[in-house]
Formats: C-alpha cells, structure tokens, sequence
C-alpha cells in the first residue's frame, strides 16, 4: 500500500515554505475571494503566482480552494479568479488542482479552465462510492471525504471504487479542528454575526462560551437536561480537534491517497509541528513503527482544544466533545517563542513572537529534531544591546548564539 501525501495548509506564502521544509509533500490555498477562508486572507494573484514558482522549484504539488458556496452576487468574483487562472497558464503556471464545493462554480471552471484537476471539497458532503462514481463521472480527479466518514467506510468505498474500474483519488483530514455541523455547513454564525460561513466568513460561533440551566424538548416537557459548566459557562457545541498521528498505520491501510492538515489561518508555527509531525509519523508507520514520544510532545506542543480521532472509528461520544469554556486543554508546558529569520555562524536572529527573559529555555523546532537552546545571554538584534527581556512586537527580533546549525525558517518554543 502507498503512502499518502501529506497535504498542509498555507495561509499565506510563509506557511507555505515552513511546510515544505518540514515535510509536507503538497499545500493547498485559497483564492482570495471564493475560499471558505476568505475572512483574513491576504493571498493575491501575484502571491498565488510566487507560491506556484516555490512549489515547481521543489518538486511539490499546490491545490488552490474555490470551495464556497455562492450566492448569485458572487458569481462575478468567480470571473475575476478564472481570469487569473488564464494568466497563470500563460506562464506556465498551472495548479495541481482546484478545490470546488458548488456545482455552478464547478461548471463555470470545466468550461473556463479544463487544463485544471478539479477536486471535490469536503464541504460537498461525500459519503460513499455512489458519490465518488457520480463525481468521477463529471471528470473529477479527487474526492475530499466528508469528515463524518469512517475508516471502515473508507475502506469499503476504495474497494467498490476498485470493483468498477473507477480511478479517482480519496483524500481525508487526519488533523485540525471539527465542526458540530455536518461537514461544515453551519448558519449559526450568520444568525449569530451576519458572517456566513459558507462564504468563507465564519466567526465560529460554536466555540463560545454560553451561560444554560437546562435543555427542554418540546415533545417532553418538564423533563430537564442538565448542561454542565464551569465559572466562565459552558462550549456544549465545542468539538475537540481531531489527530491521528498514533494512528497512520490505519491512515495508509485506508487507501486514501491525501492525509489532510485542517488549519490554514493557524499559526506558522502550527503549520510546522503538524507538517513534521505527519511526515515522520507517516514515515515512520510505512516502516511498521509507531511514533516516537518526540513526535507525541510535539503534537501537544500546539494549543488545542483537546484531541480525538474524529470519526475515523466509528461515530465518536462524549469523548469528541468540549464541555467546558475553559483553557485547561490549551498547552502548559510550552508556547510559540519565535522564528529564525537569520543565521550568522553560531548566531541566530529571531522574530519574537512571545515575551522571553533571560534565562529562558528554549527548543529550536528542526524538520527532524529539537536542539535545545538556552538564553544566557542575548541582544536586541537592531542595535545590538544585551538585553533580559524581549517582548513581541512588529518584527522585533533578538540575536543569541546556538550550539548547532539552524537555518532560517526554522520555529522556536519556549519552555513554560
């Protein structure tokens, strides 16, 4: 069986070169203005234009998201984002793919652009063979499963798939948040906040903290469910994040041909943990290994709101659930010190990105280990004056030496 691609998210073009320097195989972005993560996006045709040229140049693959669902007032944004893609193939610059949920949207880009793979986005809602068969059918090259598809479904559609001589592709998340609507389709943050979220615009209103008694349904009055919460109320409709990092050996038995990192407006240094992570968990389970408690640190490493395995086995309880309104699962032992932006011999300057003091310990994440660094003695990287604190700020950076080589782009934390 052969291993999945590991797919990271890219928000934005430096997300984009840490997760190929830590393993990932392939990206995916959005385009600017038809992406269900269009809130914040800062991606534009001529960034979109320098992130194919890195992926060329490194033998990797891109996928671009035009994955909302549109309302009629949008369909003239679609015009604008094919016209790019006009231009990139001009320059010979062409995406590995693009990521479509709508099926106007789907029909314009056939017509508009058929040099490109079109593959299916999990908003579509995929859950079994008949549905990859029907998308294939339309000269669809991949499938991105629903989340709500389990191991032992994934299994039974790749045979089916087989059985009837259908060539498509499967891809599945294997990491990143859940929503507690199906496959995303939510409208509860555009009654809640005017911001739809299948426009790209979600203000995750789910992951709020609510003040509840009690649920009463209606067909059983008097009868009372308890909600529990704590001081600050309660995420009832909070899911934990999903990982499988323990679990690749299952992933790669699967026959999915895509293992997917769910956050693409989470930090560079999210994007670094999960891309190494998944490159060398996956490695190491194409070996018959499991990962090692390195590995396992550092998936807890990132803030999270507490991990499970989604649906991968079976339709997941309590156990998939966040019930408090607290930070207990965020991370204590340590948090996001910086980035390497520049090496000097045994010096290394770094971007701020918490406030550090001398003395501090830090772990200089690498793509296949962690050197340790500690902060004797360092300066302010402008005019370089020692300093015993440094606080993040617009670029800041300090200067201190490090006891083996690392290069730029690399991610730093600090110990608690």
């Amino acid at each position: 069986m052969k291993k999945p691609e590991v797919l990271a998210p890219a928000g934005d073009l430096e997300k984009l070169r840490v997760a190929y320097m830590y393993g990932a195989d392939a990206c995916y972005m959005g385009m600017k203005s038809v992406s269900m993560r269009v809130k914040g996006s800062t991606m534009d045709i001529d960034d979109i234009e320098e992130a194919l040229r890195i992926t060329r140049a490194l033998g990797k693959k891109l996928y671009l998201t035009m994955n909302i669902y549109a309302h009629e007032n949008k369909m003239n944004f679609l015009e604008k984002e094919i016209a790019r893609l006009k231009e990139l193939k001009k320059k010979n610059l062409i995406p590995d793919g693009l990521l479509i949920s709508d099926p106007g949207i789907m029909m314009h880009v056939r017509q508009e652009c058929p040099w490109i793979d079109i593959h299916v986005s999990t908003q579509a809602n995929t859950l079994n063979s008949s549905a990859c068969e029907f998308w294939a059918k339309l000269g669809v090259t991949r499938v991105v499963l629903g989340r709500e598809v389990s191991l032992r479904e994934v299994k039974q559609i790749r045979e089916k798939l087989k059985e009837k001589g259908i060539d498509i592709e499967l891809e599945a998340f294997v990491h990143g948040a859940m929503c507690m609507a199906y496959s995303g389709r939510c409208l509860l943050s555009n009654f809640m906040s005017s911001r739809d979220a299948n426009e790209g615009m979600c203000a995750h209103s789910c992951r709020w903290n609510y003040k509840m008694f009690y649920l009463e349904e209606s067909k059983r009055p008097n009868e009372y469910i308890p909600v529990y919460e704590d001081d600050e109320g309660t995420s009832i409709m909070s899911a934990k994040d999903m990982c499988m990092v323990e679990h690749m050996d299952d992933v790669i038995d699967s026959g999915i041909d895509s293992a997917k990192i769910e956050g693409r407006h989470k930090t560079v240094f999210y994007t670094a943990i999960t891309s190494r992570i998944y490159r060398q968990a996956m490695d190491l389970a194409a070996d018959g290994k499991k990962p090692t408690p390195e590995l396992l640190d550092l998936a807890e490493t990132i803030n999270t709101r507490g991990y499970f395995t989604g649906f991968w086995y079976e339709k997941p309880g309590a156990e998939g659930q966040k019930y408090t309104g607290d930070l207990g699962d965020y991370n204590s032992k340590y948090c996001f010190a910086g980035v390497i932006r520049k090496v000097d011999g045994n010096m290394a300057d770094m971007e701020v990105r918490n406030t550090l003091r001398k003395g501090d310990r830090l772990d200089i994440i690498t793509p296949t280990t962690n050197i340790p660094a500690e902060l004797d003695e360092f300066r302010n990287a402008s005019d370089d004056r020692v300093i015993d604190v440094a606080h993040p700020g617009q670029e800041f950076t300090i200067r201190f030496s490090v006891s083996e080589e690392v290069k730029a782009g690399y991610v730093v934390r600090k110990h608690i």
